[in-house]
C-alpha cells in the first residue's frame, strides 16, 4: 500500500501544477494551453486516484479521462458525477496541440477563453471528486509538497 500511495501523491502533485499552469496560460490569454493542461490535470488526477486503488497497467495506460472516470467508479460511485467534464476535457487532448487536429486555422485562433474557463472549471470538479476520496481516506498529506 506504501508504494502506491507514494505514487499517487507524485501523480497528484504534478497535477496540482498543471491546474495552477492552466490558470496561469488563460490569464496570458493562452486558451489552447490551458485547455490542454486541464486535460493534463485531470488525466493526471485521475491517475493518482488509479494507483492508489490499485488500477491495472492496461488501465493505467490510457490517456482518456473519461475512461479513468469509468473504471474509477469501481471504487468510488462519484465518479458518475464527472463522466460530462471528462468528456469535455478529452476533446482538448488533440485539437488544443496540432493545427491538423481542426478542420482549419491553428489552436490559438481556434481557443476562447470561455474554452478554456469551462475546461478549468471541469478540471476542477474533478480534483474536488478525488481530493474528497482522499480526505474522507485520511489522506490529506498527498497533496502537500515535499
Amino acid at each position: 500500500m506504501k508504494k502506491r500511495e507514494e505514487e499517487a501523491k507524485r501523480w497528484y502533485l504534478q497535477a496540482l501544477y498543471d491546474l495552477k499552469a492552466a490558470k496561469w496560460n488563460k490569464e496570458g490569454e493562452f486558451f489552447e494551453t490551458a485547455c490542454f493542461l486541464s486535460q493534463q490535470a485531470s488525466e493526471k488526477v485521475l491517475k493518482s486516484f488509479l494507483y492508489f486503488t490499485g488500477a491495472s497497467r492496461e488501465t493505467l495506460l490510457t490517456h482518456s479521462i473519461f475512461e479513468m472516470a469509468v473504471h474509477g467508479q469501481k471504487h468510488l460511485d462519484a465518479m458518475r458525477e464527472i463522466l460530462e467534464y471528462a468528456r469535455e476535457l478529452d476533446l482538448h487532448y488533440v485539437p488544443s496541440r496540432y493545427p491538423n487536429g481542426l478542420p482549419s486555422g491553428y489552436p490559438h485562433s481556434f481557443y476562447s477563453g470561455q474554452t478554456a474557463l469551462n475546461a478549468i472549471n471541469s478540471a476542477e470538479k474533478i480534483f474536488n471528486i478525488v481530493r474528497a476520496f482522499y480526505e474522507e481516506k485520511g489522506l490529506r498529506h498527498l497533496w502537500e509538497d515535499g
